[in-house]
């Protein structure tokens, strides 16, 4: 049951908001939630179908090099703006600067079928990259300024839920209009043109549902404002604390996770299906099934694994999260085909390490961040995670196009292990204060 008494702390089942959070402000950001991780997903996964049908490119190695460069360039301006973004919340709030994000995200959207070769694709990825670093930034600051400590986690868990569920609505969107589109007599590139314009559609839609169901203004603890300086300063402070140095890496590995999915899966079933003589349509429209098991398993893991968090030591969550992520990623070396059914499980394996790696980092530093600096600290955060999505691009674009499909999921089990062993190593010997 939900609360909705302005005057009080509401709760929405077991989860307790902080004073001045009502029900409407929580159910809008679980619905920003949905559609912002969800278009700026879906992004990476019908972008394989625009390289094939609206740029003629259907070279595997070709359209790999291109996908890690256009990734890496959204992630190079997101790598510049994010932080930024972050302190800017700090100052004017979280909600203008998410609705500017979401707003540039549709522009982006309305704009890409309509590129005529691949340098337009790059002046587009511009515009999506400043939409991502705004939107993703205020994604993550407000998550962890809505609840309690005491349910944190339960949070987390929920916003990771509406996190898959938007990619499932986002990816059908898109990925599967341009099949239905041509079903009914329509040519692919105008097919392409209809998708991407209803996902930028519900992106303009979403600036107004933001102005109206968001919290306005900066968080209580924070009401004074802190100095530019001192924020620029805090991000760096904070990482003396070895849980939150934890948790900015741990965005590497999480945020290349998701990219490596999102990119590699949609792009490996394009490219088998064109080599066999197929349209991309078809391909885009198939590979939906094991990106709804990927995404269906990560909703079911996030509540579980969300109350997980609430009941442990939130240091021995990443632990667990990352041994996970291991054998999820590890495991996508047994695949020879996406499409193959039975590989399925191995999908629904990924999907739960996806969001177990991101919830765990959130959580972790959402503990430790004063909320005064939390925009500025998760900014930071967050753009280490930009890194980590250039790094997982750039190699791993490189490593699908010289070697096997596979590759660069292997390249981020290894990446995983690295780091799970630090994360044992600060359990053992800083676990801080949560029992």
């Amino acid at each position: 049951m939900a609360t909705n008494n302005p005057g009080a702390a509401a709760r929405i089942g077991n989860i307790q908001l902080v004073a001045g959070v009502r029900a409407k402000h929580f159910w809008t950001y679980m619905y920003a939630s949905l559609i912002c991780i969800g278009m700026m997903t879906n992004m990476n996964f019908s972008q394989p179908y625009i390289l094939a049908e609206h740029l003629g490119i259907s070279d595997p190695g070709l359209a790999g090099a291109i996908t890690g460069r256009l990734t890496g360039l959204t992630e190079v301006i997101a790598l510049a703006l994010i932080w930024p973004f972050g302190m800017l919340a700090d100052r004017i709030g979280r909600r203008p600067v998410i609705m500017l994000g979401i707003g540039l995200i549709g522009l982006s959207y309305a704009l890409y079928p309509w590129a005529a070769e691949v340098a337009h694709l790059m002046y587009f990825r511009v515009i999506f990259g400043v939409g991502v670093a705004a939107a993703a930034s205020m994604t993550a600051t407000i998550q962890n300024d809505y609840p309690e400590e005491s349910s944190r986690g339960r949070l987390v868990g929920f916003s990771s839920a509406f996190n898959a569920l938007g990619i499932i609505f986002a990816t059908r969107l898109v990925s599967a209009m341009p099949k239905w589109l041509q079903d009914a007599g329509m040519e692919p590139v105008a097919a392409g043109r209809y998708a991407y314009g209803a996902a930028a559609l519900a992106c303009f839609i979403s600036v107004a549902i933001f102005r109206f169901g968001l919290k306005g203004g900066i968080p209580e603890a924070a009401r004074k404002r802190p100095r530019w300086a001192e924020l620029v300063a805090a991000g760096f402070k904070q990482a003396r604390n070895p849980r939150i140095l934890l948790a900015y890496v741990s965005a590497m590995t999480a945020r290349g996770d998701v990219v490596v999915a999102g990119l590699f899966v949609s792009l490996w079933a394009t490219m088998a299906v064109k080599a066999a003589g197929g349209e991309a349509a078809v391909a885009q429209y198939q590979v939906f099934l094991p990106f709804a098991v990927m995404q269906a398993c990560a909703v079911g893991w996030s509540f579980v694994f969300g109350s997980i968090l609430d009941r442990i030591n939130r240091v021995a969550g990443m632990v667990l999260s990352l041994f996970l992520s291991v054998a999820a990623y590890g495991s996508l070396y047994f695949v020879e085909s996406p499409l193959d059914l039975r590989m399925l499980p191995l999908f629904a394996l990924l999907g739960a390490a996806m969001a177990g790696a991101i919830m765990s980092g959130m959580a972790l530093v959402g503990q430790e961040a004063p909320a005064r600096e939390r925009g500025a600290v998760i900014g930071l955060m967050s753009m280490v995670g930009s890194v980590g999505i250039i790094l997982a691009a750039g190699i791993g674009g490189a490593l699908f196009s010289a070697a096997t499909p596979w590759a660069p999921f292997l390249l981020m089990a290894g990446a995983q292990a690295a780091l799970a062993v630090w994360a044992l190593l600060v359990w053992l010997l800083a676990p801080g204060s949560r029992a």
